[in-house]
């Protein structure tokens, strides 16, 4: 990724994609970061968005996603690549998961390290800058935003602000789990096949 790029310059460039490969129209599904870059896209491309997902994702940086990355940032740069996995996984996952897979952060941290996190600055950076919250009455997409109310790494009122901001947007969210639902929650899947194939 180029310094300074913006979840607005990622959707120009997955809007690009999509006209190489020859897709006119799809559903988009966006998690986290990605449903940041998903919230431009049907902004800016409304025409090459059937349907919208959005999970665990929020319009702007509120708090909670200023300390995560904050957070990250810092022990990514002192190099500390288990403190790093053990961040995320108390940041991500519930604290059941947690516990039964703490132990594996030093491995993970081991195994995962990049030789550089120039990469993960840039994506940091560009989740700081994302302020999409003004033009969100311009998707007409229909959409999905599911939130976490024990989301640890942008907090669960960010899902209610997207919906809230997106017209006739369907919001769901679940109580019992954190940022990684995705893996956590069993049905997480057919929710949003549910919703796409109506």
């Amino acid at each position: 990724l180029p310094e300074g790029c913006t979840t607005r310059d990622m959707a120009r460039d997955q809007a690009r994609a999509m006209e190489l490969l020859g897709i006119e129209k799809a559903s988009i599904f966006g998690v986290s970061m990605g449903g940041m870059i998903a919230q431009w896209l049907a902004i800016d491309h409304p025409e090459q968005v059937d349907r919208l997902v959005l999970a665990v994702t929020s319009a702007e940086p509120n708090p909670i996603l200023t300390e995560s990355i904050g957070e990250w940032t810092s022990l990514a740069r002192a190099g500390d690549s288990t403190g790093f996995m053990k961040s995320n996984l108390r940041r991500m996952y519930s604290e059941d998961y947690c516990r039964k897979n703490l132990w594996l952060a030093p491995i993970l941290g081991r195994l995962t390290k990049p030789k550089s996190y120039d990469r993960f600055y840039i994506q940091a950076a560009a989740c700081l800058t994302h302020d999409a919250a003004s033009a969100l009455g311009r998707i007409t997409a229909p959409t999905l935003v599911i939130g976490a109310a024990q989301d640890k790494a942008l907090g669960c009122e960010a899902s209610r602000e997207l919906a809230a901001a997106i017209p006739n947007a369907r919001l769901h969210i679940y109580p019992q789990w954190g940022h990684g639902l995705y893996e956590e929650a069993k049905d997480f899947l057919g929710v949003v096949t549910e919703f796409l194939e109506k």
